[in-house]
């Protein structure tokens, strides 16, 4: 579904979808936004498989001082941000408006009629993707990270905006149907181990 490497098409493609995808670096996608004084707006944390969520869902207390949220950084649904969790990533998506950590980088596309988010967000999550940064940031656990300059040097090959849309509508389709199965399995445990309870009482 993306090229091979030494390729410019993918082996296998959606019907209807011919042609060399675009060879492009990431910083002729890509530029960094540095919007502040939002306080109003949730405070978002980045995970590794939600992309970005309300801090206020994450599960867990993070204490921070109010008074500095006039600096966090103003995010828009379908930008993205490189995070500190490097290693697992360090790239997430989001699809809620918010604030972030200036310790972030907030990123969007030069030109969204050319780019769509979903597949960027499938891009960013790749193990091809992941193990390709792992060569920019070597020494990352000892608390390097990611620098957008180092990021705007690497190359992909990308295809026709409709043809990004088709891809990541595929990934979007199996993501929901591996939830579905999770909460499947899920239940099915608990109403084994109801039935185990009532059995041995």
């Amino acid at each position: 579904m993306f090229p091979q490497e030494g390729e410019t098409v993918p082996k296998v493609r959606f019907k209807g979808f011919e042609g060399e995808w675009d060879f492009v670096t990431a910083g002729e996608v890509f530029r960094t936004t540095n919007v502040r004084n939002r306080p109003d707006l949730p405070v978002l944390s980045a995970t590794q498989d939600k992309g970005m969520v309300k801090r206020s869902d994450i599960g867990y207390q993070v204490f921070h001082d109010k008074s500095n949220e006039t600096t966090y950084k103003h995010i828009l649904p379908g930008q993205f941000i490189i995070h500190l969790r490097s290693f697992q990533g360090g790239f997430a998506h989001s699809n809620i408006e918010g604030i972030v950590s200036p310790a972030y980088t907030v990123m969007e596309f030069k030109n969204k009629e050319f780019h769509y988010d979903y597949f960027w967000k499938y891009i960013f999550t790749s193990k091809e993707f992941i193990k390709r940064l792992e060569l920019i940031t070597y020494g990352i656990r000892d608390g390097r990270t990611i620098s957008f300059d180092e990021f705007k040097e690497m190359d992909f090959f990308i295809p026709s905006k409709l043809e990004q849309q088709k891809i990541a509508s595929y990934f979007c389709n199996l993501d929901k149907q591996i939830s579905l199965q999770t909460q499947r399995l899920e239940k099915l445990k608990q109403i084994k181990a109801a039935c185990l309870d009532k059995m041995f009482v």
